[in-house]
């Protein structure tokens, strides 16, 4: 490995191609990094924080020597990072962090507007352009475990949207979304992560939700930011698939056996291009006539009785869309979803409960 491996790029502010923190110490947590992360070190002084060197007035080396032995063995640059875990602000100092983490402003005194709360969970929305120091921190912790995290510093076009739970009588935050005020591709969100060490809650599957319920209330279809991560992927490939199942099982799309791509988006909120990539993730689809991008299987001969549901497309301006050409038709398998909504143990309650949502 080279120094030009760990240089920080333009379009990827901040990636490493090896973790150069091992651990992080989070309240009473400890759990590995998944990736590395540079922004909290200047460029040729990996064995030292930025924040120690501004506070304590080091002078910074303009020598690359110290950065090079670093990347020949891929040394970690330190073992253990201590992070509050009510305003994310970090130190290599476990001292430090105990007398800071008792007295945090934010412990019991938290920032933003609440947006939904019932009990369990609660949302809040925090502005990026007002509190911006918070915004960024969360951001750091982020990149840790995101590999294509870019944005640190600009968050005055972000909303933040952090999802709290009570731990140990202390209302704490664990884990958040972004969304971009002006998106040129009118995504609901930008980021989205749950802190490793609260995982398993399903608090992911809330904060989706929570996005397509702003989107709801300013009647627009939207979705994600692309590319995803690995792990963001399957989440949203998950609570579509769910989703799509209460549909077209229980919901609005229960009693239609003709339905447009658009019609479904419409009803849903979901793009078009998201619905289909969940209709595949869940193997329901099957055609009639030639096969086509996003399907599977083929099925011949279909009868009026068989329990699935066709999808055909208008055309308009002579112009084809991908369903309904060349004697072509896509069917979705209706009982292909009901397995899946029992395999996957999918309830029919709301994810979130709309009488709890303040959204104004």
């Amino acid at each position: 490995m080279t120094t030009n491996d760990l240089s920080l790029q333009d379009d990827d502010y901040g990636a490493l191609t090896y973790r150069n923190i091992e651990r992080i110490r989070l309240g009473k947590y400890e759990f590995n990094t998944w990736f590395g992360n540079s922004t909290i070190f200047f460029p040729n002084e990996p064995d030292t924080l930025a924040c120690k060197i501004i506070r304590n007035n080091i002078r910074i080396s303009g020598s690359k020597r110290k950065l090079e032995e670093y990347a020949s063995t891929m040394r970690p640059w330190l073992k253990l990072l201590h992070i509050c875990p009510y305003c994310f602000k970090y130190t290599d100092n476990e001292k430090e962090m105990k007398e800071h983490s008792n007295g945090c402003p934010l412990k019991f005194h938290l920032m933003g507007k609440v947006m939904y709360c019932d009990g369990e969970v609660t949302v809040r929305k925090v502005k990026g352009s007002r509190h911006r120091l918070f915004c960024q921190c969360l951001c750091i912790l982020a990149k840790f475990f995101l590999e294509n995290k870019s944005v640190f510093f600009n968050l005055e076009h972000y909303d933040f949207y952090v999802l709290y739970k009570v731990l140990d009588g202390i209302s704490t935050p664990m884990g958040f979304f972004s969304k971009e005020l002006l998106s040129w591709e009118g995504n609901n969100l930008s980021c989205i992560m749950v802190i490793p060490c609260y995982q398993k809650q399903h608090l992911g599957t809330k904060l989706i939700d929570f996005s397509y319920r702003l989107s709801q209330f300013e009647q627009v279809v939207s979705g994600p930011e692309r590319p995803f991560s690995s792990l963001g992927k399957i989440a949203y490939l998950r609570y579509w698939s769910g989703r799509l199942c209460l549909h077209f099982l229980y919901g609005r799309l229960s009693t239609y056996r003709h339905v447009t791509l658009k019609f479904v988006s419409r009803q849903t909120g979901f793009r078009m291009e998201d619905i289909l990539m969940a209709l595949n993730f869940m193997n329901t689809f099957y055609v009639n006539g030639k096969k086509r991008p996003y399907s599977e299987y083929c099925l011949q001969n279909l009868n009026e009785d068989d329990d699935c549901v066709c999808t055909e497309e208008i055309k308009q301006d002579n112009k084809q869309t991908i369903f309904g050409y060349d004697g072509y038709n896509l069917f979705i398998d209706k009982s292909r979803m009901r397995q899946w909504v029992v395999d996957h143990k999918i309830s029919d309650s709301p994810v979130l409960k709309k009488e709890y949502l303040i959204l104004y």
